[in-house]
């Protein structure tokens, strides 16, 4: 927490006594306290004068809680427009939507983001398969419903030369680019990280396309791949090559080419067309107002939810009447110099706000906008299937149709400064150095774009500064070890989280397999309950003996059986363990290495039952 100092904190009758009470052991021979004694009196006028100046010493103004954010390194938000992804579909004839062009939900307005060619066909068939092998490993027929499908991407397990295909009911064009939208499964017990700057895909992929008159394989250009390989819902272009014959390509494939998956990616739907929309109304080329050259100018943009960064204006040169130049937008004018073309957009108000000739220029002549944006912020955040082409309902588009397929996220209203405030300390609390054990013990299980399950550092040598951790990843394989596209990340993401010159080393895990053979006596009635018994078994080694070194208990596993609804008797418990580095005591507890992980590899019951 960030302390909080008060400094108007005492009242002027406190200030006055805490005074007077000093006044016999400063000067003894003063001994009129009443209010006709003039020194009392001055006395009273400082105590009040003291009060005063406490109390404006303790107001802090937006003005000084901007500085103060500056200072700690922090800014406000400004209000951010929603975000989303349409489905145009279906599609009359192909065409080039323009960036820009206008989409609605009700009277609130989309634009989409950059241009992008429609594609009037739609897919018949999905199939999955490997280069180089007879038939297909899987296929199936879509429909273009919304029905969630569980599909994998690729066949299992996902080697070189497998992939995906897609089969169109009309061929594509050569020399255009086509996008698809693949959601995936993520109904998983750990969720991946997320990607950030720097991070490489564990696994690769390439695109081909088959020309419809040769019927042979090309390669395409993979333009974009938000999805990461298919480790992501997202977006993904590929544009097909110029050679393709007159009739252009029949299908598309994306083969798996290199690395490995941690989880096989499920295919739950496929959508056309993917067009991204940004929830905005555009306003170019007025005049906003006539500068004075007075300093401390500010103009009204008259409209509510300005998006600040999107405003671009420029001012008339008053010694060359008719000639615009452009100005800078800055967040303040504390480094602007005199001669300084520079502006603020005053979010909260809506105000351009200019210098005041010490800081920043004060403009002269005629104030254009050459471009600005406007916003709902957290409004624009509609819910799924009711965006549609075109500016309104009263100016339908014929063309196509579209449909957002989720709900629309990420619009925001501009934060107070409490809020801002607040999220400083909840970033305060966040690590983003690695210094102790836990530090990186944290900060490995933040790794981009993968699934760590657990980690654990396992051997420290402070004095020569080496570190050696232990990492597992989540995977549906029972004993996973480490790809070399996960240690490429972790060590890439860790070699700015670590102190320089620290030498960190990433372990695999050391599995110890463990046995488990018990002779148990069970109550007559408690029939056909062995799975049962071998479940609640699996359970208590998942709660208890999961982490990195963790002790087996003898006598913590023979507790739970004994406590067993059912369990009369147990007549004998053994606990086999195989592994490097464990070590056991006469009690029969299982001590693993630092880095071990029990994996309960076999249960073995033999039970009798007694009345």
């Amino acid at each position: 927490m960030i302390p909080t100092i008060r400094l108007d904190e005492e009242s002027f009758q406190e200030i006055f006594e805490k005074a007077r009470k000093r006044i016999p052991i400063l000067y003894p021979e003063w001994t009129n306290f009443n209010e006709n004694d003039s020194g009392i009196a001055l006395l009273e006028l400082f105590s009040w004068l003291k009060e005063a100046q406490e109390f404006h010493l303790d107001q802090i103004g937006l003005e000084h809680e901007a500085v103060y954010l500056k200072l700690l390194g922090i800014e406000r938000r400004e209000i951010c427009p929603a975000r989303t992804v349409v489905t145009c579909y279906p599609v009359k004839r192909e065409m080039e939507l323009p960036e820009g062009f206008r989409f609605h939900a009700g009277d609130i307005t989309f634009c989409s983001e950059e241009e992008v060619h429609l594609y009037a066909g739609s897919l018949r068939w999905i199939r999955t398969g490997c280069v180089g092998i007879e038939g297909y490993a899987s296929e199936r027929e879509w429909d273009g419903s919304d029905i969630a499908w569980k599909t994998a991407i690729f066949p299992e397990p996902a080697g070189y030369g497998s992939f995906l295909e897609l089969e169109p009911d009309r061929e594509m064009e050569g020399g255009k680019t086509y996008g698809f939208f693949f959601r995936l499964w993520e109904s998983r017990m750990i969720k991946r990280n997320p990607v950030s700057e720097g991070f490489e895909p564990i696994v690769g992929i390439r695109a081909e396309c088959r020309d419809s008159g040769s019927k042979t394989w090309k390669a395409c250009e993979l333009v974009r791949d938000d999805t990461c390989a298919f480790l992501y819902s997202g977006i993904v272009k590929i544009r097909i090559p110029e050679e393709t014959d007159s009739f252009g390509a029949d299908r598309i494939r994306f083969v798996f080419s290199d690395g490995e998956y941690d989880v096989m990616p499920m295919l739950s739907q496929i959508f056309l067309n993917p067009v991204e929309l940004c929830q905005k109304e555009e306003e170019n080329g007025r005049i906003l107002g006539e500068g004075t050259g007075f300093p401390d100018q500010r103009f009204s943009l008259e409209r509510t939810g300005v998006i600040p960064s999107s405003v671009e204006l420029a001012a008339e040169d008053p010694e060359h009447p008719g000639n615009f130049e452009i100005w800078k937008q800055v967040r303040d004018f504390s480094g602007s110099l005199p001669e300084d073309r520079h502006f603020i957009v005053d979010g909260e108000h809506g105000e351009i706000c200019f210098g005041d000739g010490y800081h920043g220029m004060p403009p002269e002549g005629r104030i254009r906008l050459l471009r600005i944006s406007r916003t709902e912020g957290s409004g624009g955040n509609v819910k799924k299937g009711q965006i549609r082409p075109g500016a309104s309902e009263e100016e339908p588009v014929t063309e196509f149709d579209a449909w957002n397929f989720e709900d629309v996220t990420g619009g925001a209203d501009r934060e107070s400064t409490k809020k801002c405030f607040e999220r400083f300390e909840t970033e305060l609390a966040k690590k983003y150095s690695a210094v102790t054990k836990a530090d990186y013990e944290e900060l490995l299980k933040r790794t981009p774009g993968l699934l760590i399950e657990q980690t654990r550092v396992v051997e420290t040598d402070w004095e020569h500064n080496r570190i050696v951790a232990a990492v597992k990843s989540w995977s549906e394989k029972k004993c996973p070890q480490l790809s070399s596209g996960y240690r490429n990340n972790i060590m890439k993401y860790m070699e700015k989280k670590r102190i320089l010159g620290t030498d960190l080393q990433i372990a695999e895990p050391e599995y110890i397999r463990i046995r488990l053979y018990a002779d148990l006596e069970l109550v007559a009635w408690y029939r056909d309950t062995e799975q049962m018994l071998k479940e609640k078994i699996r359970r208590y080694f998942e709660e208890f003996c999961s982490d990195f070194g963790c002790t087996v208990l003898y006598s913590g596993l023979y507790g739970f059986l004994d406590g067993m609804q059912g369990i009369r008797g147990i007549r004998s418990l053994t606990i086999d363990a195989a592994g490097r580095g464990i070590t056991r005591n006469v009690s029969g507890d299982v001590f693993l290495p630092p880095a071990g992980l029990a994996v309960l590899d076999q249960i073995q019951l033999s039970v009798s039952y007694t009345g």
